[in-house]
């Protein structure tokens, strides 16, 4: 890909992250409901905690800003060499390419059964997707059809419809079967591409990405900055400035190396596979489930407080 295909890439990847990343705040927010009792008693502690940290915050030995900053940076870098260093012992590669590859399996599967290329420019490979591309396309008519019929018991009628459902999953389930083998063996390159940007290409890059992602951040020059950790309100920043930087990273190691890889081991695999794995969306879904990781990993070594809102949608199944 070129620099100006890899830049427009993470700029989509990045603005799928943050609509996903907004529907699922709405949606929580509109479900969420709580006690009057236990709202009282949350705000109570958290008035208190933050009557300590202010207490705190207000001795007469507080720190300049620009040390703060150094301290941030310092204590970030540390803890990011311990997730991505091989040697480290983390199993931090292991707990996400497992969701990851289900992720983009299930992207890869929804992208074929709702394939929205024009006729003339679709290839058909197997019976069952020639035959599964016709039925989706004429299936209300067909329901249609089947409810203008006189049937001579409910019954009868409730099993006609379930037969059209049944021929349709059975025909899906055996397109897709067909498509798994190319799938996988991509998806095992794949992995070995984000285990080597993970372990290999990231590590030498750690100091400068913890300095641009505190720095831009602004997180140690807010009110009430600690220079031992980035506060709840200061997780936005640098949520938005870090996964910029490491979808930079992404992209432009990812997108190549994987298509080297592929041409390299000379996988027989179809044009569309290949594009597949260019889309944005398999950028945004990687970065996704890697920084949910990772901050996770910041808030358990109290680096990072994480907003209660955030805590709350990340889980997708």
């Amino acid at each position: 890909m070129t620099p100006g295909q890899k830049n427009a890439l993470t700029l989509q990847a990045l603005g799928l992250l943050d609509e996903q990343l907004e529907a699922r705040i709405v949606h929580y927010k509109a479900e969420l409901q709580t006690s009057p009792e236990l709202d009282a008693v949350t705000a109570q502690v958290v008035a208190q905690i933050k009557a300590m940290q202010a207490a705190v915050a207000g001795g007469g030995d507080r720190k300049p800003p620009g040390q703060i900053e150094e301290q941030q940076i310092q204590t970030l870098r540390g803890l990011l060499e311990r997730v991505f260093a091989a040697e480290s012992g983390t199993n931090f590669a292991t707990q996400t390419l497992k969701p990851i590859g289900r992720r983009i399996a299930k992207l890869f599967f929804e992208s074929e059964l709702h394939d929205k290329r024009q006729d003339k420019e679709k290839v058909i490979h197997h019976a069952e997707q020639g035959v599964y591309y016709v039925l989706q396309r004429y299936k209300h008519r067909l329901a249609a059809e089947l409810d203008g019929f006189t049937y001579v018991s409910d019954e009868i009628a409730q099993l006609t419809r379930e037969l059209l459902v049944k021929i349709e999953r059975d025909l899906q389930v055996g397109f897709l079967s067909r498509r798994s083998p190319e799938l996988n063996r991509v998806l095992l390159v794949y992995t070995s591409v984000l285990t080597d940007f993970l372990h290999q290409h990231l590590p030498p890059r750690l100091d400068q990405l913890s300095k641009l992602a505190i720095r831009n951040a602004g997180t140690a020059r807010r009110e009430g900055s600690l220079a031992y950790k980035i506060t709840a309100d200061g997780f936005g920043p640098f949520r938005a400035e870090w996964q910029r930087l490491f979808m930079e990273q992404l992209v432009n190691y990812c997108g190549d190396e994987l298509l080297a890889r592929i041409e390299r081991e000379q996988h027989e695999l179809r044009e569309e596979t290949v594009r597949f794995f260019t889309d944005p969306h398999v950028f945004s879904e990687t970065c996704e489930v890697l920084c949910e990781h990772l901050y996770d990993f910041l808030c358990l070594e109290g680096f990072l407080d994480l907003p209660v809102d955030w805590r709350a949608t990340t889980p997708r199944g």
